[in-house]
C-alpha cells in the first residue's frame, strides 16, 4: 500500500481551491512584521492536529531532552477514531499542557478556512477557544497553525489579529524581518531524511534564525506525514548539539522580542 493511502481523506483537502492569487498573497505579503532579537538560534518542534502517538512518542522524545513542544489542536477532533489513527483526547490534551507543552489553535473542526467568511471563521475559533475553556479556565491559545497550510489573505488578517502568530507551511527560516501573521515552517515527514534537517539546523545557526518544524503522528511505521520516535529524537539532538536552543513557539515570540 502506498504511504499515502494511510492518510485519511480528511487530511487530503481536494482542490484546486479558487482565490489562488489570495493565497499566495497570505504566504508572501508580510503582514504582521517583527524585527527578530533573538541572542541563540531557536528551534520549535510542533505537531499538528495531536494524533496519540504525538502525545505518547513525540511529547516524551521532547521531555527525555529536556525541552518542550508546541501541540496545534482542533478541539473538535479530539478522541476521533480514524482509520489509522487516533487523535488525542481532551485528557491527553490537558496532560500535555500540564507537562509544559504548549497547546496551540488550530480552528475546531479543521475546516481550509480559505473556504470561510468572517463570521464563519470567528465561530470556529470561538468554538475551539471554549472547549479548551472547559477543560482548563485558565488556558489562553496564544499561537495558531492555519489546517492544510492553506490562508487567504483576508482570513489571515483576521486570525493574526487574535493570536500572537500564526503558522504556515510556507517552508524555511524565520530570521530577520519575520511575518507573524505566516511563520515559516519545515516538514519532518517519512521521506524527510535527517541530514537533510540537520542541513537547514547549519543555516538556522549561521543566521541566527528560528526554525519551526512540524510533523504529524510519531509511530514506528509513521503516516507520509508523520514520523518516527528515532527520527524525532535524531533531529532533536541535533538542534541541541549545534547550541539551538529548543523552546515552544510561545516562548521563542519572547526570545525575538515579540512576546
Amino acid at each position: 500500500m502506498d504511504a499515502r493511502t494511510q492518510v485519511p481523506t480528511r487530511l487530503r483537502p481536494v482542490g484546486p481551491w479558487p482565490g489562488g492569487l489570495s493565497r499566495k498573497l497570505a504566504d508572501y505579503v508580510v503582514t504582521k512584521s517583527v524585527r527578530a532579537r533573538n541572542t541563540r538560534p531557536l528551534v520549535s518542534f510542533t505537531f499538528d492536529d495531536v494524533p496519540e502517538t504525538a502525545f505518547i512518542h513525540g511529547a516524551r522524545v521532547l521531555e527525555d531532552r529536556g525541552v518542550r513542544g508546541t501541540f496545534y489542536v482542533a478541539g473538535g477532533l479530539t478522541g476521533t477514531i480514524e482509520a489509522e489513527r487516533r487523535l488525542a483526547t481532551a485528557a491527553e490534551c490537558v496532560a500535555l499542557h500540564r507537562r509544559g507543552h504548549e497547546l496551540g489553535c488550530h480552528t475546531f473542526t479543521h475546516p481550509v478556512i480559505q473556504t470561510l467568511d468572517a463570521d464563519a471563521l470567528t465561530a470556529e475559533l470561538d468554538r475551539n477557544r471554549d472547549f479548551f475553556a472547559s477543560l482548563l479556565p485558565d488556558l489562553t491559545l496564544e499561537n495558531f497553525c492555519y489546517p492544510y497550510g492553506i490562508a487567504s489573505l483576508s482570513r489571515k488578517l483576521q486570525a493574526q489579529a487574535r493570536f500572537h502568530s500564526c503558522r504556515g507551511c510556507k517552508p524555511g527560516i524565520n530570521f530577520g524581518t519575520i511575518d507573524l501573521g505566516m511563520l515559516k515552517a519545515v516538514p519532518i515527514e517519512q521521506a524527510t531524511e535527517p541530514a537533510a534537517i540537520e542541513a537547514v539546523l547549519d543555516e538556522t545557526v549561521r543566521r541566527n534564525g528560528w526554525l519551526v518544524l512540524f510533523t504529524h503522528d510519531v509511530a514506528p511505521q509513521p503516516t507520509w506525514i508523520g514520523c518516527t520516535p528515532q527520527v524525532l529524537d535524531r533531529i532533536v539532538a541535533a538542534a541541541l548539539d549545534r547550541g539551538c536552543e529548543v523552546v515552544t513557539v510561545r516562548d521563542a515570540l519572547r526570545r525575538i522580542g515579540a512576546g
